[in-house]
C-alpha cells in the first residue's frame, strides 16, 4: 500500500500572541519562518520544525494510543489549538505536541480516522478454527 496525505497544515501565526508577533515582526518575521509544519498521511505523521536547524519527527500510525485537543481561551478565539499525540514506542510513551493548528478538532479526527483504517484492516474477516 503507498503512503498517500490525508493532510497537510502549519503552525498558525496566531499561536505566537500578540507579543510575540510584534517581537518577529522587529525581527524581519524570523521566528514565523520555523513553524511547525505537519502532514497526516495514511502511516505516518511528521512534524518538520525550524528554520536554521531542521527537526523532522516521525509518528507511525499504528504506534498512536491517543489523541487530545488542548485550547486555552485565547486559542478558542482565534480558532487555533494543539493537538497532543501519544504514542507507544517501544516499551516508552512519547508525547508528541502539534501546536497552534488551526482547526485542531479536525486535525485530530483525520489522525484518528487514519488510525482507525490502519489498527483495523478491511478485507473479508477470516476465522482460525
Amino acid at each position: 500500500m503507498t503512503e498517500t496525505p490525508l493532510l497537510e497544515t502549519r503552525e498558525a501565526r496566531r499561536s505566537f500572541g500578540v507579543l510575540w508577533g510584534t517581537a518577529s515582526l522587529l525581527l524581519l518575521g524570523l521566528p514565523f519562518l520555523g513553524r511547525q509544519r505537519i502532514t497526516v498521511s495514511n502511516e505516518r505523521i511528521t512534524v518538520t520544525q525550524g528554520f536554521w536547524t531542521r527537526l523532522r519527527d516521525d509518528v507511525e500510525i499504528f504506534r498512536i494510543r491517543d489523541v487530545v485537543v488542548r485550547q486555552d481561551l485565547y486559542q478558542r478565539l482565534v480558532g487555533i489549538g494543539d493537538v497532543v499525540v501519544k504514542s507507544i514506542e517501544g516499551r516508552v510513551e512519547e508525547t508528541h505536541l502539534l501546536k497552534g493548528v488551526p482547526d485542531p478538532v479536525a486535525v485530530s479526527e483525520t489522525i484518528r480516522t487514519a488510525w482507525n483504517r490502519a489498527a483495523r484492516p478491511s478485507g473479508p474477516a477470516t476465522a482460525l478454527d
